[in-house]
């Protein structure tokens, strides 16, 4: 007598028989999806009807050489699915190819913990973060030798932050804003070269206050533009009257400051004779035309600190 009770040509055991060999039943049935799902009997085979099935079927991890092989083989499934941690050819030189002849998605990663990439990651194509950010810890190069436009997010409506709060962020070539450049802290400095505003009615802006106080007494502006307004003002023919301005930004006497005046009297010829500035103060000596009109109107001084 063979080894089954049923004998089917078939030299061996049944999946699951061990021991010494003796006669055993031959009955080996399919297993049910259920069955394909749980992964967890022996003694059943997996039909291609249930393998092509929509179930989830996971399977241990195959042999080296393949299945029934001295040849390594690959693996194919339509979805493989590991729990715990999963490693990929941690010692081969050879490459390891994940998703390249597909047309979806590839996905890698969790939502709570951290994906680790082991030297560089290279995108043919884009790169994207849909959600969260892209951050390099170390040194960072983005296009060095490409022709092609860089862009960096142009098609946000959030911030987009570059720099550091330690370190210096330089830009080589030309640097264009096609709305705004804002320095929040610090300086714009523009060390060999110019501010050029090239569109007609377009220029330097400055955040200017205004303040109003009488002529004999200095009006505190400190600003590094503004505008002072003296009242009470009498200057006669041929005279002269000093204006005083006290900002903290006129640090020296070699601070300069650019002023324009406006408010005279009908008559009178009045001009700036002469400006001395001093450490939080800029005196304006302020003279009117002999054979004038005495003028009595307010005077505004306007002014910018440059330096």
């Amino acid at each position: 007598m063979g080894l089954f009770t049923n004998p089917l040509s078939y030299t061996g055991y049944p999946p699951g028989v061990t021991g010494t060999p003796t006669t055993q039943p031959s009955a080996v049935r399919a297993a049910t999806a259920a069955e394909a799902a749980a992964g967890t009997l022996t003694d059943v085979y997996i039909s291609p009807a249930t393998a092509d099935s929509s179930v989830a079927l996971d399977f241990a991890s195959p042999p080296v050489d393949g299945f029934g092989s001295s040849t390594r083989r690959p693996v194919f499934a339509s979805t493989l699915s590991s729990l715990g941690a999963t490693t990929l050819n941690t010692s081969g030189s050879a490459a390891t190819t994940i998703g390249t002849g597909g047309t979806g998605t590839v996905a890698i990663g969790n939502a709570t913990g951290n994906t680790a990439v082991t030297g560089s990651l290279t995108a043919s194509t884009g790169l994207i973060a849909s959600a969260g950010g892209i951050t390099a810890t170390g040194t960072s190069e983005i296009n060095i030798s490409g022709a092609a436009v860089t862009t960096i997010g142009t098609g946000g409506t959030g911030a987009v932050n570059i720099g550091n709060a330690t370190g210096n962020t330089t830009v080589t070539g030309s640097l264009t804003a096609s709305t705004t450049l804002t320095a929040t802290s610090g300086n714009i400095t523009a060390t060999n070269g110019n501010f050029v505003s090239s569109a007609a009615g377009k220029g330097l802006s400055f955040n200017a206050t205004t303040a109003t106080g009488v002529a004999a007494s200095p009006i505190v502006l400190n600003t590094r533009a503004g505008s002072a307004v003296f009242t009470s003002v009498s200057i006669a023919a041929g005279a002269d009257l000093t204006l005083t301005i006290t900002n903290s930004e006129v640090t020296a006497s070699t601070t300069q400051v650019l002023y324009s005046m406006s408010g005279v009297t009908s008559g009178a010829a009045l001009s700036i004779k002469s400006v001395t500035n001093s450490a939080g103060s800029s005196a304006v000596v302020v003279t009117n035309g002999t054979g004038a009109t005495t003028t009595t109107a307010d005077i505004t001084l306007t002014f910018v600190v440059v330096n």
